[in-house]
């Protein structure tokens, strides 16, 4: 095979299989016809010509209301899949509930009265049921500047403490001495004071990816001491990741479909259409769904954490409605498209438009 042929094939590869398959040998052989005596290589403008329009093939359909439905759905998966990337890179990750209520416990000098258990076994439960509040926006004014805290673990309140003052402080010098890193005592965050008649003390320490919370509890009549894991690191990384994977997948597969789906006889474009609707509200209310959902409390710090990226995928399996909707909508669409193929009624491609693209050269 000549050398320019084989250059040429290769810049065709830029267009979609369907058309490769369909207009790909008339391509090559206007683009061959048209070579100079002697040409062993496309030149810059050939080259940047085909991989425009074969770009221009994969990524964006042929109608108004193809671009419509296929930026609607590939936002929406993308959303989506970001969720899937931020889950596993957490779970690659896989930090680990601190089991330090022996320490808690020697901190105050008894037993827990109560103990709070954070959801943490199903990561996709933790990120549907959690909402930063409190003690998780709180971190920064409570004087604490490293890790943010994983939304799991557990928390012990110690009920009828006299001396809370005191034992505060001799717990905060105890860590200190075991080489702990503890961050600034101070009188708490904005939502740890709420409802309280005086601010109740309270720190953060961290050693060996456990990180304690110890505050005065219940107007400085008790004490409160969280154990959270910190929050794994390279999951907005993954959130990215997942988000752009999913936008150039999904729309690729998505304007072969509107490509499909412009090529099928009128009364099966009218069903796609009417078919689709219903998944199209679905994208555009379930896109936004989570992407308020993700968003801080207002009243609180704005603190986004890694947890939240996760937010996309739990809200799919909580709630299956709006996924199982655009399933079935686009199972749907594709039987309808994979029958009039079967029917042999799909209209072949515009033949003009196709050598006319390097006609122009």
């Amino acid at each position: 095979m000549p050398d320019l042929e084989r250059s040429y094939r290769r810049l065709l590869w830029a267009y979609p299989g369907f058309y490769r398959r369909e207009r790909g040998p008339e391509i090559l052989t206007t683009l061959l016809d048209a070579a100079e005596p002697g040409q062993v290589r496309p030149s810059r403008g050939e080259a940047v010509h085909l991989l425009v329009n074969g770009l221009r093939y994969r990524f964006v359909p042929p109608t108004w209301i193809g671009r419509l439905a296929a930026g609607l759905v590939a936002i929406w998966a993308a959303v989506v899949l970001s969720g899937a990337g931020a889950l596993a890179v957490w779970g690659l990750a896989n930090p680990e509930d601190p089991n330090l209520a022996a320490l808690s416990d020697d901190l105050v000098g008894r037993s827990a009265s109560s103990v709070y258990e954070l959801p943490g076994d199903n990561l996709l439960d933790m990120a549907y049921a959690y909402r930063s509040y409190g003690e998780f926006q709180d971190f920064a004014e409570e004087g604490w500047n490293g890790g943010p805290p994983a939304p799991m673990g557990q928390s012990r309140v110690y009920e009828q403490v006299a001396e809370t003052p005191t034992v505060l402080a001799d717990a905060y010098q105890h860590l200190t001495s075991a080489g702990w890193r503890t961050g600034a005592r101070s009188p708490g965050g904005v939502n740890s004071r709420a409802g309280g008649n005086s601010p109740n003390e309270v720190f953060w320490a961290y050693r060996d990816g456990a990180l304690l919370r110890v505050s005065e509890h219940d107007n400085q009549t008790g004490m409160k001491i969280s154990a959270y894991p910190i929050e794994p690191r390279g999951v907005l990384a993954g959130a990215v990741a997942g988000f752009v994977t999913g936008l150039i997948v999904v729309l690729q597969g998505m304007t072969w479909t509107a490509h499909r789906a412009a090529r099928t006889p009128r009364p099966i474009r009218w069903l796609i259409l009417l078919l689709g609707l219903p998944a199209l509200v679905a994208c555009g209310v379930n896109t936004l769904d989570n992407v308020l959902s993700m968003i801080p409390d207002p009243g609180s710090a704005n603190v986004l954490f890694a947890a939240d990226y996760m937010y996309p995928l739990a809200n799919q399996i909580a709630n299956p409605l709006a996924a199982g909707v655009i399933a079935l909508a686009l199972t749907g669409s594709l039987g309808l498209i994979a029958g009039a193929a079967r029917m042999s009624r799909l209209r072949p491609a515009n033949a003009a438009a196709s050598t006319g693209e390097v006609a122009e050269h």
